[in-house]
């Protein structure tokens, strides 16, 4: 976990250290992120992108990973109340895989034993989806937009085609049902950034 929290990071900051950005003007960017709070390592990563002095956030797309969706987007929404943007919109993705279910990881792990950590489901730390409580840092007042998080994304991008870096920074749910929506969005993203690596990493790619 430490090391993929270090990766991601990197990641960023390799992102953020574009010598072109300042020739090109601001990169604009949407944030495709598992939002979990209050001040953890996927809020981290968001303030690294809005305080940049490279970047436009051009929305928050909010997936279910480490917590469920709407305890995310409460989460993120604060933030923005506390540093004084809530002009850049939150909105809500996808709270459940497309394929994978509660009921059948559970039968896996009754198969071939038992998994650690399962984001959301994590038996430590599970409740309901729709379960919120009061946030440690406050309940937020600012809502997120109403329109799903695949339709936000095929429609910024076709606003600004081929200008748009998608940091995906949790599963990537969101932006399958994006392309479900539209097959050609991946051609109109300018690049997608995300988290991952491997100890051994290898490629063909020069």
């Amino acid at each position: 976990m430490r090391l993929c929290q270090a990766l991601a990071v990197l990641v960023l900051a390799l992102l953020l250290a574009c010598p072109r950005c300042a020739s090109q003007g601001l990169r604009k960017v949407i944030i495709d992120q598992d939002e979990a709070g209050p001040a953890g390592t996927d809020l981290q990563s968001t303030l690294l992108l809005i305080q940049s002095p490279q970047t436009e956030v051009l929305g928050i797309t909010v997936v279910t990973g480490d917590m469920w969706l709407k305890e995310e987007v409460a989460h993120t929404l604060r933030m923005l109340e506390l540093i004084g943007r809530t002009d850049i919109p939150v909105v809500p993705g996808a709270e459940y895989p497309l394929v994978r279910t509660k009921e059948k990881t559970e039968l896996w792990e009754q198969r071939y034993g038992r998994i650690a950590y399962i984001g959301a489901w994590t038996p430590r730390m599970y409740h309901p989806a729709d379960q919120i409580g009061e946030l440690k840092e406050g309940n937020p007042k600012a809502k997120p937009l109403q329109e799903d998080a695949a339709h936000f994304l095929v429609r910024t991008v076709r606003q600004f085609p081929n200008q748009v870096t998608i940091y995906a920074g949790g599963p990537m749910t969101n932006l399958a049902l994006a392309i479900s929506i539209d097959p050609e969005f991946p051609s109109l993203v300018k690049e997608l950034v995300f988290m991952g690596g491997s100890l051994s990493p290898q490629t063909d790619d020069p």
